[in-house]
């Protein structure tokens, strides 16, 4: 049986018009559920006065470090090495493009007076031909940017972003 020209075109334009009309009302609401989405806000938190965990949860991750700034002569060192650092709650690894890995230990957390009574966790681990342990305050994540400085008087900020 053979079907009328008219009514297969017909047929066709109904369904290829069915077809468009769903394809615009499923990106219409798609598009309406887009705008439901909260843009990712980034992280700003003070970590230096926090409980041990809380510091582990927020620092834990791979790290590239952007620059370093401070020293007795302030100075901001941009990082033309690629250094990167992977933290985990207690283990950290070091490393750069040009030496590779040059730190994979064990972190010791050592709580401490860091002044007018102020108590925080300092980062702290050994590294391979250096007689001390390194000391290092987690300050705070501003704006994604982990900010780890010396314990020194003197000592430099080191400012991380997540990658």
């Amino acid at each position: 049986m053979k079907i009328p020209f008219k009514k297969l075109f017909i047929t066709r334009h109904i369904r290829i018009t069915l077809a468009l009309f769903l394809l615009t009302l499923i990106l219409f609401c798609l598009e309406g559920c887009e705008k439901d989405r909260q843009p990712i806000q980034p992280i700003t938190i003070t970590l230096w006065n926090k409980p041990l965990s809380v510091i582990q949860f927020y620092i834990k991750g791979n790290w590239k470090l952007q620059y370093e700034y401070g020293g007795l002569i302030t100075h901001k060192y941009i990082d033309t090495l690629n250094s990167y650092m992977i933290l985990y709650p207690n283990h950290i690894i070091l490393g750069n493009d040009t030496q590779g890995v040059v730190v994979d230990t064990n972190i010791v957390w050592v709580r401490s007076d860091i002044g007018s009574n102020d108590f925080t966790y300092l980062l702290s681990f050994t590294r391979s031909g250096y007689p001390w342990p390194w000391y290092f305050i987690v300050s705070e994540i501003k704006n994604d940017t982990l900010i780890i400085r010396d314990d020194l008087d003197d000592g430099y900020s080191y400012y991380y972003f997540k990658y």
